[in-house]
C-alpha cells in the first residue's frame, strides 16, 4: 500500500510540473489554510504538497484514497463494527479542504451518507454539503442535495426523490448517487421507475463502473414485473 501511495504521488507530482490546468486557482482566498487540513495519516503527505504548491495534485491523491476506503481497501481507516462508513465525511473534508473544486468528494460522500440504505446519516452528509457550499457556493447542487435532506427529514419522500431526480442527468452526479435513487424507488415497491433509473445508468457510459450492477438490477426488476429478461444482457 505504501509503494502503490507513493508511486501515485510520484505520477500526480510529475502531472503537476507539465500540465498546470487547475494551478491557477491554487492561490484564491477560498482555499483553506494549511492549519486548517485535518491531523491523521495523510496530514504529512497532504502538508508537503500543499506547501509545494501542489494542493490540486494533493486533492486529486486524497480522491483516489477516498474511493480506496469506500471499496474497503484502506487499512489505515478501518471502521467499528456497526459504523459503516466512519471516515467518509473525513476523507470527503479532507479533498475539498485541498481544493474546493473537487464537487465530486463532497457529492459523492453526501449521497451515501444522507441516503444509502444502512448508513443513513443525513445531519453528518449536510454538514458536509454546507462546508462545500461554503467554500464553492457556485456548485448548484449543494443546495439541491440539503433541500432534499431537508424533504427526507420533514418525511416527504416523494418530493425528495423528485427534487433528486432532477440531477440524475446532470454531469458532475455521481454514479453512486444515481444506483441510490434507482434503489430507493426499488425500495417503494416502484418497479417500473426503478427499472428506467437502472436502464438509463446502463446506457451511460459515464456510469460504465456499474452496467454489470445495472444488467442484473434489469434482470431483477424485469422479473418482479413479469417482463421477459432477454435486453437485459446487452
Amino acid at each position: 500500500m505504501a509503494l502503490r501511495r507513493l508511486a501515485l504521488m510520484a505520477a500526480l507530482l510529475a502531472a503537476a510540473l507539465h500540465a498546470g490546468s487547475r494551478m491557477r486557482r491554487l492561490h484564491e482566498p477560498r482555499f483553506p489554510r494549511l492549519a486548517e487540513l485535518k491531523v491523521g495519516p495523510f496530514a504529512f503527505q497532504d502538508a508537503a504538497l500543499a506547501a509545494a504548491g501542489l494542493r490540486a495534485p494533493a486533492a486529486d491523491l486524497a480522491w483516489i484514497e477516498l474511493l480506496q476506503y469506500s471499496a474497503g481497501g484502506m487499512p489505515e481507516l478501518v471502521d467499528r463494527p456497526g459504523h459503516p462508513y466512519e471516515h467518509l465525511a473525513t476523507l470527503s473534508l479532507r479533498v475539498t479542504r485541498l481544493d474546493p473544486s473537487m464537487h465530486r468528494a463532497v457529492l459523492f460522500a453526501a449521497g451515501i451518507l444522507a441516503w444509502f440504505r444502512g448508513v443513513e446519516r443525513p445531519d453528518e452528509a449536510a454538514e458536509l454539503l454546507e462546508e462545500g457550499m461554503r467554500r464553492f457556493p457556485e456548485q448548484p447542487l449543494y443546495a439541491l442535495y440539503l433541500a432534499a435532506i431537508a424533504y427526507q427529514r420533514r418525511g416527504e419522500a416523494d418530493r425528495m426523490i423528485v427534487l433528486l431526480e432532477s440531477s440524475f442527468d446532470r454531469p458532475e452526479t455521481p454514479s453512486t448517487m444515481r444506483t441510490i435513487l434507482a434503489n430507493l424507488r426499488q425500495s417503494r415497491g416502484e418497479y417500473r421507475e426503478a427499472l428506467a433509473l437502472w436502464e438509463r445508468i446502463r446506457s451511460d457510459e459515464r456510469d460504465r463502473s456499474e452496467h454489470a450492477r445495472a444488467r442484473i438490477k434489469i434482470a431483477e426488476l424485469r422479473t418482479l414485473l413479469g417482463s421477459p429478461p432477454h435486453d437485459a444482457q446487452r
